[in-house]
């Protein structure tokens, strides 16, 4: 792996000026990029990287597919507000389904290795046995989708599932060869506020965080197919930070990742109001990680 793999949210850049936005982005040295699949916020017939398909004009088409062309790589987020893939309502629950199908199919038409899709949490009029039963049909009929667009669902740890267990666990039960796991590295947070702990304190903490990583990416190792990256802090676990700024070992997670031979995309998803520099630094300090790990050793002069 190398800075090629690393992936951008370039809108971020200029909203106002995709091709400007990529400018910036290749500047940098960055040869992939996300799509958002929401509804689209903007309907004055301006391109965006940020949408439901079936709501794009030609033109807004042409322009993503020219924005795509730009960049050897490309990944895609499902909607995930407001979208349960199992709900007590059949006709949201319906019209979820319809929009995460929608972004997976897309990917079809854009080159996407990877959409990233988030379970819901469990409604409590819905008993476990019939919500899982439903969640592992739902993502069994996404990752169908998926294989005939030519692209992988990768389910996320999230609130649900947020530890080893609940992701591993409902992975073999999907059991299907198109979906698999998009580990975002800063979401152990939400596996210590499901235990009650909102903040860590000092190197114990730090070191309780990174071993709870490296638990999570043994777990679900084999499913791996995409990474969601930006740090943490540990006075509130308030994740993402750019990378350097808070307490995850990332030599560590590119260690594990090479023993996966993993070969995946990085999305830096980074909430940093100086998003730029924060985004400089994040690239620099994950090239760091991954020369360290990846690159050959030197040859020795003869």
């Amino acid at each position: 792996m190398n800075r090629a793999n690393i992936a951008l949210a370039i809108e971020k850049f200029a909203s106002d000026d995709l091709n400007r936005a990529a400018d910036m982005a290749l500047a940098m040295g960055v040869d992939a990029f996300t799509f958002i699949a929401h509804p689209l916020r903007r309907h004055d017939g301006r391109a965006t990287l940020t949408f439901l398909w079936d709501e794009l004009n030609d033109a807004q088409k042409a322009a993503a597919r020219q924005i795509r062309s730009r960049f050897g790589r490309a990944v895609m987020h499902a909607p995930f507000v407001d979208v349960p893939l199992v709900s007590p309502n059949p006709y949201i629950e319906r019209e979820a389904r319809r929009q995460i199908g929608l972004a997976v199919e897309s990917a079809a038409e854009l080159g996407v290795e990877v959409v990233t899709v988030h379970a819901p949490l469990r409604h409590s009029s819905i008993n476990e046995g019939d919500f899982t039963a439903r969640l592992v049909a739902a993502l069994r009929s996404l990752g169908d989708v998926a294989a005939r667009a030519g692209t992988s669902v990768g389910l996320e740890n999230w609130r649900y599932p947020c530890d080893p267990v609940e992701h591993s666990s409902l992975l073999a039960a999907v059991d299907h060869p198109a979906v698999g796991a998009t580990l975002d590295v800063g979401h152990i947070a939400y596996w210590y506020q499901s235990d009650g702990i909102f903040a860590l304190d000092g190197e114990a903490g730090a070191a309780d965080y990174n071993a709870r990583l490296a638990q999570m990416i043994d777990a679900i190792g084999p499913w791996i197919r995409h990474l969601h990256v930006h740090d943490v802090l540990p006075a509130d676990l308030r994740d993402h930070r750019g990378v350097g700024r808070g307490i995850i070992d990332f030599e560590m997670v590119m260690r594990k990742l090479a023993a996966l031979d993993f070969d995946g995309v990085l999305l830096l998803e980074l909430a940093e109001p100086d998003f730029e520099q924060a985004t400089q630094e994040s690239m620099v300090h994950l090239a760091q990680a991954m020369s360290t790990v990846f690159s050959p050793p030197a040859k020795e002069t003869p």
